[in-house]
């Protein structure tokens, strides 16, 4: 405590000792400022790092297992492909643990096996090895110690995406454009067991529900040809039945006019309101008025109602009786906020809004109107929208459809080939696109699309599908929360895989090593070594203020020095007052540096848009960085900082604590 108490009296800054204060100020700032830097860089890094791999361990799970080549020239396999039991077709994973018999070959049945069939892999039974149902048991027996253990099979396979994008016209006529997009794609089985799947499925848009109720009128039938004619319009029943069942699963906040003029009902007007509006005559007569929103208009005339009648006039003696059909238009951005949805047919919305100033309330319809804002999150659990009632296949599409104009309720079809005995035969999957999905920044994921798995087994068993690797294009998802448990669940699963005999057959590979993600993983740690590296040294050469400014302390102490040890004060006493003065300086700093990380990644996303206006352009890429920038401090970069910071600056006042030990009182004294 002698040290300690004697290490703050020094710190403190005093007006005799202006040099030594600026010094220390100086020192204890720059490395607050690397302090800062490091944690900043290094949570930012260790957030994107985070959300790729949660977004890739979501997909593709941390544990991939995959059948060897081993597997695929096994007797197992191709015994299928010679079997009556099995239609003489080979076999999938999902169909081989649903399998009753491992071995479905029978001689009395099927014919003599060739000479160069492969040889069945018994065990000590006599019976065929299975790898598949050894497999799902093993992983059945370590689920019963990992209650996180979830896994399911998936299959890859590809084909012909084309897609019709029915859109609005752009006048006020109710004329449609189409246009087509046509792409080869993966497409992978849907991981429906995956714990974290929803967490990748992108909310649905205000634009997917406008588009979604715009298709309501059509019929789709035609959306599978090649060059269809616009669709057909639809009964008005029918129509309406698929919006009521669109709207259950929403709940509707606001809406607004599609187009600048939106015809409103005069219900809405309350009695003896004055608006002012602009009527507009053509030959004589009154053909329309509009409304501005604000009330600027030239020439405006008063409108109101009274006892249900509309009039217009300058003042209530000149007025004029609005014949009933007249149409009422706003002009201007106008926005309805709905209180409630109309079970009648067709659907009305309750809605308020005010008109220059007016309040209105009422009843309208959807006509005219497209829908502003949405809550998607109250009535339906799940991103996807259940609005396909023609029972077409529902695939999910990856993000960067959008960047091409899909949009959910789009509609189209998969074609893949298949040989006939005498010519290829083309076969087309009716689909509908039922939502979006992240895959993270994976090039194989942008295009790859996630169907029902009975869609990739029908392709995959078509002899003319896709030239996919079988050792990559099958195999078993393994999911589990901590990911630092990847190894050892593998090596588990290995050892066990070996005691039966069918290790083999499958090949395990960590999240680590996927092809597709492992240079970028390595490219990520070695960022990160590299700027803790980069951030050391430049701790150091910051700490180096700590040394001139304690030499400088040391030689404006001398005589208290002098004194302290002729009082009795050690060495090491001596010694540690000054190296604790470099501690202190070193804690301070850190304490300062972290308070400021904080508050900078609190408002990261303000400072990234900053950035980007100044420089014209986003800052950082989102198809790397994502929407937004992590903004929680990293722990190990905090632990590194605690750490490393006072190490250093001890290390930086060990030069003054030992010039100042080995002064000698009497040698100061007489200097004094």
């Amino acid at each position: 405590m002698f040290e300690l108490s004697i290490a703050l009296k020094y710190l403190i800054p005093r007006r005799k000792q202006l040099s030594v204060s600026l010094i220390a100020l100086l020192s204890v700032a720059v490395i607050s400022l690397v302090v800062w830097l490091v944690l900043v860089f290094l949570s930012v890094t260790e957030g994107i790092e985070r959300n790729w791999l949660q977004k890739l361990t979501t997909l593709n799970a941390p544990l991939r297992i995959t059948p060897t080549q081993h597997y695929y020239s096994s007797y197992y396999y191709h015994i299928d492909e010679v079997s009556s039991n099995s239609g003489y077709t080979v076999k999938n994973i999902a169909e081989k643990i649903q399998a009753q018999n491992s071995d479905p070959y029978s001689p009395l049945e099927d014919g003599e096996l060739p000479a160069h069939f492969p040889k069945p892999d018994l065990g000590g039974d006599t019976t065929l090895k299975d790898p598949v149902k050894g497999l799902y048991a093993t992983l059945s027996k370590l689920k019963q110690n990992r209650a996180d253990l979830v896994y399911q099979d998936f299959e890859i396979s590809g084909a012909l995406l084309r897609l019709q994008m029915l859109r609005p016209g752009n006048g006020l006529t109710d004329e449609k454009t189409q246009s087509y997009l046509t792409q080869v794609s993966y497409l992978a089985s849907f991981p429906d067991h995956c714990p974290g799947l929803h967490s990748l499925l992108l909310s649905p848009r205000e634009q997917d529900l406008n588009h979604l109720i715009n298709l309501s009128a059509h019929s789709t039938e035609l959306s599978r040809q090649d060059s269809p004619a616009l669709t057909q319009k639809t009964d008005q029943e029918t129509a309406q039945k698929r919006i009521r069942k669109l709207l259950s699963q929403v709940v509707i906040k606001e809406l607004k006019p599609h187009y600048p003029l939106w015809q409103f009902p005069s219900s809405l007007l309350p009695e003896n309101q004055i608006l002012k509006a602009a009527a507009i005559y053509r030959s004589g007569k009154l053909i329309r008025i509009e409304i501005p929103t604000e009330g600027t208009v030239e020439n405006p005339i008063n409108l109101w109602k009274e006892n249900d009648q509309l009039f217009i006039g300058n003042h209530p003696n000149d007025k004029e009786k609005i014949p009933q059909n007249t149409p009422l238009l706003s002009h201007g951005q106008l926005l309805l906020h709905v209180e409630g949805v109309s079970a009648r047919n067709p659907v009305v919305f309750k809605i308020k809004t005010a008109l220059q100033g007016v309040s209105l309330r009422g009843e309208v319809p959807l006509r005219g109107l497209e829908i502003a804002k949405a809550d998607f999150n109250t009535k339906n659990k799940s991103p996807i929208l259940s609005v396909n009632e023609e029972k077409e296949t529902e695939v999910l599409l990856a993000k960067s459809y959008l960047d091409s104009g899909v949009m959910i309720g789009d509609r189209g079809y998969l074609s893949y080939s298949s040989s006939t005995s005498s010519s290829l035969q083309e076969h087309r999957l009716p689909i509908f696109v039922a939502g979006f999905y992240d895959p993270g920044i994976l090039s194989v994921g942008n295009k790859c699309i996630l169907v029902p798995p009975s869609v990739t087994q029908a392709i995959n068993s078509s002899s003319s599908s896709f030239n996919l690797d079988k050792t990559q294009a099958n195999g078993i998802l393994v999911w589990f929360d901590n990911l630092k448990n990847t190894e050892e669940i593998k090596q588990q699963i290995l050892t066990a895989l070996t005691e039966q005999g069918l290790d083999k057959y499958w090949q395990l590979t960590t999240f680590r090593q996927y092809d597709f993600a492992k240079d970028l993983m390595e490219q990520f740690q070695s960022d990160k070594y590299l700027f803790a590296l980069v951030g050391i040294i430049i701790l150091v050469v910051a700490c180096c203020n700590i040394i001139s400014m304690l030499v400088l302390l040391v030689n404006d102490k001398r005589r208290e020095i002098g004194i302290l040890q002729a009082m009795g004060a050690s060495h090491f006493s001596i010694a540690s007052i000054f190296g604790t003065c470099g501690v202190m300086m070193g804690v301070l700093s850190s304490i300062i540096g972290t308070i400021g990380a904080l508050f900078t990644l609190k408002y990261i996303d303000s400072i990234v848009r900053m950035l980007s206006f100044f420089q014209g352009h986003d800052a950082f890429n989102t198809a790397f960085f994502g929407q937004s920038l992590p903004n929680a401090l990293s722990e190990d970069a905090l632990t590194f900082i605690v750490i490393t910071t006072p190490i250093i600056s001890l290390l930086a006042g060990l030069i003054p604590a030992i010039k100042a030990c080995r002064l000698r009182p009497s040698e100061i004294l007489r200097a004094e």
